[in-house]
């Protein structure tokens, strides 16, 4: 009670002005305390949420992703989401995207999951081929195949050259433009990624470092010469393709990766080709008419000699006789 009373006196003998200065001050610093107490206690909620809440990391596109594209390091990223928000059969693992083929257009910022990119494993090889065409398949060597570094991904121009359009001159003209190369011989790039994968498992072994088993060394499979390309196309070019492939060789194209500024030219080309030597050669000589000399007794020589000449700058001289 004293100290109320003292209180009661102080406030009595101040005036006005210094009563609202001092109710100010102090209700300046219970918002104060207030203010501090609440902002620890959401501090702690906000942890405990985000300790409580799991993150995956996924894959995530980091650009857009055309239908039926080869995808590369500089495409997809990994990144970080609650694990309850996570699509179904995502991708979590970069080496299950990259060196695969996108099935379905992939925007900025998408997850990745396998029912977005072709898988051999579950489809076959029929699940790497786009929707709306079909693969098929012509023979090719060094030349035509580009030397062989023409890949399972990549996309080719395929040339025509043969000489049944112009008898007398070989053609060579662009049969199709901008066409996936589905598989050489009979590697694809899931093939490829399944072995790159086998090698690299083999190669982490445990048993080539922790034992002391000798490592078994890996013989290094050399690459077949390419024989036999597969693409993708629309069934009218198929059959378009199927049919050129009587009339002359087929030859690759490999097209560089990214857009080409070059979409509406059309490649033709004839050459001449030289003119046969149309002269008679030894055996029209060979058949020349032997000309019979008269003797003094009636009789006839078996042969005289003849002489047949050619009408023309390319004929030569025979002379034939006893």
């Amino acid at each position: 009670m004293k100290i109320v009373d003292k209180l009661t006196d102080m406030a009595e003998k101040m005036s006005p002005r210094k009563l609202l200065i001092l109710c100010a001050g102090c209700a300046i610093i219970v918002f104060l305390i207030i203010y501090f107490s609440l902002s620890s206690l959401l501090k702690t909620k906000t942890a405990e949420d985000e300790a409580r809440i799991a993150v995956t990391p996924v894959i995530e596109a980091s650009q857009d992703i055309p239908p039926y594209t080869l995808i590369t390091n500089d495409m997809v990223k990994v990144s970080s989401v609650p694990s309850d928000a996570v699509p179904a059969a995502a991708i979590k693992d970069m080496k299950g995207v990259v060196g695969k083929t996108s099935s379905v257009a992939i925007l900025k910022g998408d997850v990745v999951t396998t029912r977005k990119i072709n898988s051999q494993t579950a489809n076959g090889f029929a699940g790497m081929i786009p929707k709306g065409m079909r693969a098929v398949s012509f023979t090719i060597n060094d030349i035509t195949g580009v030397s062989g570094f023409a890949k399972p991904g990549d996309k080719v121009d395929i040339l025509l050259v043969g000489n049944k359009e112009y008898p007398d001159a070989m053609t060579s003209k662009l049969l199709l433009k901008d066409v996936l190369l589905l598989a050489v011989n009979k590697s694809s790039v899931e093939a490829q990624n399944a072995s790159a994968e086998s090698a690299e498992n083999t190669a982490s072994s445990p048993l080539s470092s922790d034992t002391k088993a000798p490592a078994k060394k890996s013989s290094a499979t050399p690459v077949s010469q390419p024989a036999v390309a597969t693409v993708a196309v629309t069934p009218y070019d198929a059959a378009k393709l199927t049919a050129s492939a009587q009339m002359g060789i087929l030859q690759l194209m490999l097209r560089p990766i990214g857009p080409d500024s070059d979409t509406s030219s059309v490649a033709y080309y004839v050459i001449p080709l030289p003119k046969e030597n149309n002269a008679p050669q030894a055996e029209s000589a060979q058949t020349a008419p032997r000309t019979p000399v008269q003797t003094s007794n009636g009789g006839q020589a078996a042969s005289a000699p003849a002489r047949v000449s050619v009408d023309n700058n390319f004929g030569v001289e025979v002379i034939r006789g006893t």
